[in-house]
């Protein structure tokens, strides 16, 4: 369930592509640094969007560096370090073992369960350091995989809690400049943006879950023939992912953003725009 929030890179400028990419090696290091070197597998785009957004509404300009990495050893890389980086490493954490549980759930993994294992302590670790958001994960995740098992066919329930779960992370961020008016529209904004990724993300896994059999609400829905479902989930899709959209996209144009708008207004009209297209299309491996 990652990596769908993404700019349009060929509409990106430059500086802009090399603002984006320093976000993402800013999380990937303060992913490092808080939980461990082998926790930086599990870092998502999403994850990346998200220090982007609060780090463009903090006062605090954040440090831009260029350095290298495990990754690119020879040369060096633009980094931003900011203080709104170490709550996306948090979230980050928490996302990416929730996915490894969820895979456990849907097919029973080997891989995904060893890989639980492997991660407990780091789990264990992000809840110390956002106690409430891990309770709140706990909740909305047992929610879901309650409908999933019961083999829920509204897709506006499963996705509600998916979308409750984003609300409460961009929500509670913990930073002086999310007052109560930033609080309300970045719930609104998270909540859409959870709907419209958990939608995203079941159209795009079709093909994926009827080989598998994993739980997919549109397949439930439908009575068609394997290679005539797509053409059936399009239609019904169509709406609720535009619509989620632009409700996610009028929340954050509420927003206070102070830096790297432009950036900004690529992810949120034009990649995300990009990305419905490719799902409906299914042209898309999770990646824009």
């Amino acid at each position: 369930m990652f990596g769908y929030v993404q700019p349009l890179k060929p509409e990106l400028k430059v500086k802009e592509l090399e603002a984006y990419k320093g976000y993402y090696c800013g999380l990937c290091k303060a992913i490092r640094d808080q939980y461990s070197h082998t926790a930086r597998f599990m870092l998502n785009y999403d994850c990346a969007v998200l220090s982007l957004l609060l780090s463009s509404m903090s006062g605090e300009t954040p440090t831009v560096a260029r350095e290298r990495c495990l990754a690119s050893p020879v040369r060096k890389k633009t980094i931003v370090h900011s203080r709104e980086s170490s709550y996306a490493a948090s979230v980050n954490v928490l996302l990416g073992c929730a996915k490894i549980d969820d895979n456990i759930e849907d097919e029973g993994q080997l891989t995904a369960r060893m890989l639980s294992l492997f991660y407990r302590h780091v789990k264990k670790r992000a809840a110390g350091d956002v106690p409430e958001l891990t309770a709140e994960f706990e909740t909305r995740l047992h929610a879901l995989r309650g409908l999933e098992k019961a083999q829920c066919q509204d897709v506006d329930a499963v996705s509600a809690e998916f979308g409750h779960l984003l609300s409460v992370v961009f929500a509670s961020a913990p930073f002086d400049f999310v007052d109560k008016g930033a609080k309300q529209a970045l719930a609104h904004f998270g909540y859409h943006l959870g709907r419209w990724i958990y939608i995203a993300d079941a159209v795009n896994d079709l093909e994926k879950d009827i080989k598998s059999g994993s739980y997919n609400v549109y397949l439930l829905r439908s009575s068609k023939e394997p290679e005539k479902v797509r053409n059936v989930v399009r239609e019904q899709a169509t709406f609720n992912l535009h619509i989620s959209l632009a409700e996610a996209c009028k929340a954050y144009e509420l927003l206070d953003i102070k830096r790297d708008k432009p950036l900004l207004d690529n992810i949120m009209y034009l990649g995300l725009a990009k990305k419905t297209e490719d799902v409906l299309k299914g042209d898309t491996n999770g990646s824009v």
